[in-house]
C-alpha cells in the first residue's frame, strides 16, 4: 500500500477522496484528520465501510502502522478498488500538523443524562438494527440503522446537537464520524452504547410496533 504524506492525503481529500481511519473509536476520538470516517479494523470493517462510503469513492487510509495492507485487502473484497494509499506515520503526522487534527466528543451514560437535561433540542439517533431496538431504546431517539444512515440523512437536522448510539460503541463512532463528514456541527456518540445506558439506569422505552 502506497505511503502518502499528509500533504498528499489532504490534497486527495480536497479532490473528493474519503479518509477512512481504521483505529479504535477511543483512539480516533483523541485525534484524527478533520472530516475522516472512523471504521475500526477490529470489527466488521469492510461491511460497515460499504454502508457509509460508496464503492466508487477514492479512499485514503489512516491505519495503525503495519495494518494498511490488511485494510486495503478487506476493502478490495467488497469492490473498493480506488484505495490511493495510507498516511505515512499517522501519529507523527498528527503531532506535526495540529491544525488539521480534530477531536471527537464521546459521552458516558452519565454525561448523556446531563446533556439531555441541559439541551432542549438534543437529537438522539439509534443506529442499531430493528431486532436490537425491539427490546428498548432511549426516549425520543430516531431509529435509523447504520445501513440506512446515508440514504436517510435528510431526516436529521445538521444544526442540532446530536448524540448517536449503538449497542456497544463501535457502530456509533462510524455513524457519528459519517455525520460530521457530511457537515453536522455537533455530534457525539455514547461510550459503551445502549448497554452502558441500561447499566447506568437510564430511562428506556419500547418502540411502538415492537412485539
Amino acid at each position: 500500500t502506497k505511503q502518502l504524506t499528509i500533504g498528499q492525503v489532504l490534497e486527495a481529500q480536497r479532490n473528493g477522496a474519503v479518509i477512512i481511519d481504521t483505529r479504535e473509536p477511543n483512539e480516533f476520538a483523541l485525534g484524527h484528520l478533520h472530516g475522516s470516517i472512523n471504521v475500526g479494523l477490529s470489527g466488521r470493517f469492510a461491511e460497515f465501510s460499504g454502508e457509509v462510503v460508496t464503492a466508487d469513492a477514492k479512499v485514503v487510509l489512516v491505519c495503525p502502522p503495519g495494518t494498511e495492507n490488511e485494510a486495503r485487502r478487506r476493502l478490495g473484497r467488497i469492490g473498493f478498488d480506488n484505495v490511493l494509499g495510507a498516511l505515512d506515520a499517522p501519529e507523527k503526522a498528527f503531532v506535526d500538523n495540529p491544525q488539521h487534527v480534530t477531536q471527537a466528543s464521546r459521552l458516558t451514560a452519565e454525561q448523556l443524562k446531563d446533556r439531555r437535561n441541559a439541551v432542549a433540542n438534543l437529537q438522539l439517533v439509534d443506529v442499531r438494527g430493528p431486532g436490537e431496538v425491539a427490546s428498548g431504546t432511549l426516549p425520543g431517539a430516531k431509529l435509523i440503522q447504520l445501513a440506512s444512515l446515508v440514504t436517510r440523512v435528510d431526516e436529521l437536522d445538521p444544526s442540532k446537537p446530536t448524540v448517536v448510539f449503538c449497542a456497544g460503541g463501535y457502530r456509533s463512532s462510524i455513524a457519528a464520524s459519517t455525520l460530521r463528514h457530511r457537515g453536522f456541527k455537533d455530534v457525539s456518540d455514547l461510550v459503551g452504547g445502549f448497554g452502558a445506558w441500561q447499566t447506568a439506569g437510564g430511562d428506556v422505552v419500547v418502540p411502538a410496533g415492537s412485539p
